[in-house]
């Protein structure tokens, strides 16, 4: 037994010293609010908490500025939640970067551009977290609500839109979330100035809007990076501990037959 202990505490610190290189891969995926360069502030943020361990991952790319910005994402201006349901866009850039953390702000285009019912809405919103969970049981979903619209420059249907969405977000969210793989909803929407955090009335500028979100984001964020990062350090240990099982188990069988021999 005493043996056994020890064997046991060796593993576990082999598997925390593997664990501790372990890098989380995060996708930022969206349309063009996600392509603006929050993403770079949250990144300096998160490295001033103490927070290394990413890797943002995506096949664009921008031109963010600050020190060691990790330029990757899914932010692909107007496209809308429905379309990328219905198309199957996700899971192609799913396979192709498999990530650990999704921090995900779609919809704006829904209900700007296609008009689309929160109901539709919500549906679409369905199939993509069951995407992201078919590639990745254990995915992080770390959910912004949308971010408001300036009313002097867009319709009001649009403005009550999003608001309507917004309010649906607030159920909804909790509701997609489970033990596995929770989904926590991130809020843009309070306290954010449409006038005068954005450039166009819609998009975050470099002023004032990008620092809000990457704030808003900043916790959540670091949050499902420590829990993705600590469910892979359980399979690494899992998997060495299993691994010692069999082979001890394997010698004991070995050496029953050499004794019935």
């Amino acid at each position: 037994m005493v043996k056994f202990a020890a064997l046991a505490l060796g593993l576990l610190s082999i598997a925390t010293q593997v664990c501790a290189q372990n890098t989380v891969k995060v996708m930022p995926f969206g349309a063009s609010i996600v392509s603006r360069c929050w993403r770079a502030d949250l990144q300096t943020q998160l490295r001033a908490a103490g927070v290394t361990n990413f890797d943002f991952v995506g096949s664009q790319t921008g031109k963010c500025a600050g020190t060691n910005i990790d330029q990757d994402h899914e932010g692909h201006p107007g496209s809308l939640a429905t379309d990328y349901a219905k198309n199957g866009n996700l899971t192609v850039w799913l396979d192709k970067n498999t990530p650990d953390v999704v921090l995900m702000l779609v919809g704006t285009n829904d209900v700007l551009i296609g008009k689309k019912p929160v109901s539709d809405i919500l549906a679409a919103y369905d199939t993509l977290i069951a995407q992201m969970r078919a590639k990745n049981a254990k995915m992080q979903i770390v959910f912004s609500n949308l971010l408001p619209l300036d009313p002097a420059r867009f319709p009001a249907a649009a403005v009550q839109g999003i608001v309507d969405l917004n309010n649906a977000l607030k159920t909804y969210v909790p509701g997609k979330s489970n033990l596995e793989s929770p989904v926590v909803l991130v809020d843009n929407f309070a306290g954010f100035d449409a006038v005068k955090d954005t450039d166009d009335g819609e998009h975050p500028n470099t002023v004032t809007g990008i620092q809000k979100m990457a704030s808003r984001f900043l916790d959540p964020t670091s949050d499902a990076i420590v829990a993705a990062s600590t469910a892979s350090e359980a399979s690494v240990v899992g998997d060495i501990l299993g691994r010692g099982f069999h082979k001890r188990r394997l010698l004991q069988l070995q050496q029953q037959q050499q004794q019935q021999q």
